[in-house]
């Protein structure tokens, strides 16, 4: 970038504009006062096919008059309006500031519905019905076009409906990152590493950190060289949220499955995201309820006010889990929850084997013949979705999955009605 700045282009753009409609009326006066040779006739002694001439009329009046009329137009339009380089116009108008103008009016219609809200917690507002339809609006407007209308993500853009949050999961936390936005900044960590042998072998010891599948003879190689990457995620792996250095032990990653090849490339050339800041668009209010409806998506964490902390019996009892069963994955889920229980690349690793030879991974739901029949199959289908999610992150194509209709399950059979299961055909 040039070390100064120069308005040459301004007036270059301004003079050209202004010499322009000046030689327009130039040519109108020289036309109406230059008189070309003719006949007797008034015929300039063109002739075309034996009877058209051309004449040598002068142009017409009405006509010569709204030319001026456009040059006197265009005139007065660049000294009221931006459009003589970097002159900004009389009204100092601009589109910015007509954007500005109109976003601060749509404010003020709408503060009396926010004023409702105003001074509620976040968990109180998670449970306003009217704030969270303002907060669903809010969040497909603005936030869906990269966290999905489901906020389950996708490559590159974080599942806010779980429980593993880079930056932290409380409501001020949140709304921090709503508001302020974030950069995640992955270096390229392969010089520092080594060679490419030992690029793999951090990536088996990163993948093993997690319990993923992994190459234990790489993995135990690797480990001497994670020291480069510990100053971010910890001796330990389980990273730091101050420096959104995600935690490893968890085995989620957001670009991609927890696979050799994909860790490998991350430690190689590293990667950035970007979470745009929000503070300028939305008003405080507005970014209370926004906050307040990710949050109360299912996989905030609690901090100061939000919701009580759940006992930790009824915690223990309620918990998502996921087990192996007679080569069966089995999912529990929460009470009302869609949330998928850590650890489950570790428990499908056999049934991607199963898939990358050959077969079909079959995601089978069960739901609770008691209650609303509607909401209990909507939550099954989002916990047969979130499973489904989870095999796509690992690998597995679509067309491989194969989605059943939820099975209903007697009354009083608890956590047995919260599960998904998945198995090989």
């Amino acid at each position: 970038m040039s070390d100064f700045t120069s308005n040459f282009w301004s007036i270059y753009i301004a003079g050209i504009t202004i010499l322009s409609v000046i030689a327009c009326l130039v040519l109108l006066w020289i036309s109406g006062k230059t008189k070309a040779m003719t006949d007797s006739d008034n015929t300039t002694g063109h002739v075309w096919d034996g009877d058209l001439r051309e004449m040598n009329n002068p142009l017409p009046r009405w006509w010569v008059g709204l030319f001026i009329i456009t040059c006197l137009f265009a005139l007065v339009y660049l000294y009221l309006y931006p459009g003589l380089g970097s002159y900004q116009g009389s009204l100092k108008w601009s589109q910015t500031g007509q954007f500005d103008t109109e976003v601060e009016r749509g404010n003020e219609q709408v503060a009396p519905i926010y004023a409702a809200f105003a001074g509620k917690s976040t968990d109180a507002l998670a449970k306003d019905p009217q704030a969270m339809a303002i907060g669903d609006r809010l969040f497909m407007n603005n936030c869906a076009q990269c966290h999905g209308s489901d906020a389950r993500g996708s490559k590159g853009f974080p599942n806010l409906t779980d429980n593993n949050w880079t930056w932290g999961g409380t409501p001020a936390q949140i709304h921090e990152t709503i508001a302020k936005g974030r950069t995640g900044s992955m270096p390229p960590m392969g010089a520092a590493v080594g060679s490419s042998d030992d690029v793999r072998n951090v990536a088996n010891y990163v993948m093993s950190l997690s319990g993923g599948p992994h190459d234990s003879v790489r993995a135990n190689l690797g480990k001497a060289k994670f020291v480069a990457c510990a100053a971010c995620h910890g001796q330990d792996g389980k990273g730091n949220q101050a420096l959104g250095a995600p935690d490893l032990t968890r085995g989620i990653f957001v670009y991609g499955p927890a696979v050799e090849a994909h860790v490998t490339d991350m430690v190689m050339n590293g990667r950035t995201g970007v979470m745009p800041a929000w503070d300028a668009k939305f008003t405080p209010e507005q970014l209370n309820v926004l906050t307040a409806y990710v949050w109360g998506k299912g996989g905030g964490v609690a901090g100061a006010h939000a919701a009580a902390p759940v006992a930790p019996s009824a915690q223990s009892d309620d918990a998502a889990s996921v087990t192996v069963d007679g080569g069966v994955v089995k999912f529990f889920f929460a009470t009302g929850k869609a949330d998928v229980a850590s650890g489950a690349d570790k428990a499908l690793a056999d049934v991607v084997a199963g898939v990358q030879a050959g077969k079909k991974a079959v995601v089978s739901g069960y739901v609770d013949s008691t209650g609303n029949a509607a909401q209990n199959a909507e939550l099954a289908k989002q916990r047969a979705f979130a499973v489904r999610d989870q095999l796509k992150a690992l690998g597995v194509a679509e067309d491989k999955i194969e989605l059943k209709a939820p099975e209903n399950i007697e009354a009083g059979a608890g956590r047995q009605a919260r599960r998904v299961e998945v198995s090989l055909v």
